[in-house]
């Protein structure tokens, strides 16, 4: 049975104004939640619908840019990342109803006198738990040239009927979900990114049914929830259906709430 999708986004109208989310500055997340959910409740009250709210890649970490604007990131300490373990659940469990996919948590830690490991994952919120993790496979270099580590717990996961699959930027062009699938679907790919966008080779959800959620660090006018067609050659095709409502008052760090409506299922 299809199902209506209501997500909310945290955009960035000026991305060199980004510094990134860190454990301290947390209530920024969550002053843009609070905001998204007033949005969503003006568009539907259905106990039916499907609630997310989605950050870009790297929104918990130090990010920034070099003198030729590359992206840099500073990554987190370990306790960092399991302090806002805890803080999304406690925000998810006010929020039982809103599915969270919070960008990622660029984090590093360090054994004994082992080399530093660095990490990017995403965490997965609902009902007052984390429900699923998602590590990065793929190194885009912007935490470390080497020493990048991750781990897996796969890549799709189950929420309210839907079967929801994730990509993180550079996975999504190396095709990890659509190649972990093998001939099998989802109904919702997402995809959190700082550059990467929609690849019609590593989509992995199918054209009618399947959509999916994109949210890039700049990609205000472009994310959204994205319907699949196929062109003349049989090859998919997105289109943002686009967005149904933006909050007018800027949030902090030139970031701003928008929300997007599609149907999945």
């Amino acid at each position: 049975m299809a199902k209506n999708l209501l997500v909310g986004m945290i955009e960035f109208a000026n991305v060199p104004d980004f510094g990134g989310v860190n454990r301290g500055e947390y209530d920024e997340f969550e002053d843009a939640l609070a905001r998204a959910v007033a949005l969503m409740n003006g568009i539907s009250t259905s106990a039916t619908d499907v609630r997310m709210f989605v950050a870009p890649e790297y929104y918990f970490s130090g990010h920034g840019a070099t003198d030729r604007g590359a992206t840099t990131i500073a990554s987190l300490t370990r306790d960092d990342k399991h302090g806002l373990y805890k803080k999304l659940k406690s925000t998810s469990a006010r929020y039982p109803n809103v599915l969270l996919i919070p960008g990622s948590i660029a984090y590093s830690k360090a054994r004994g006198l082992s080399k530093r490991k660095y990490y990017n994952v995403c965490p997965i919120a609902a009902g007052g738990q984390i429900i699923h993790k998602y590590y990065k496979q793929s190194n885009d270099t912007f935490q470390s040239a080497d020493d990048f580590k991750s781990k897996d717990y796969g890549a799709t996961f189950e929420y309210k009927q839907l079967r929801f699959g994730i990509d993180i930027c550079l996975d999504h062009g190396h095709k990890r979900l659509k190649n972990a699938l093998g001939t099998a679907t989802v109904d919702v790919h997402i995809l959190v990114a700082d550059g990467a966008a929609p690849s019609s080779t590593s989509i992995a959800a199918p054209a009618g049914t399947g959509v999916v959620v994109y949210c890039n660090m700049n990609g205000k006018g472009v994310n959204g929830v994205l319907t699949l067609s196929k062109n003349t050659f049989g090859n998919l095709k997105t289109t943002n259906a686009g967005v149904v409502a933006r909050h007018d008052q800027p949030l902090a760090q030139g970031a701003e709430v928008a929300i997007y409506t599609g149907t999945a299922g």
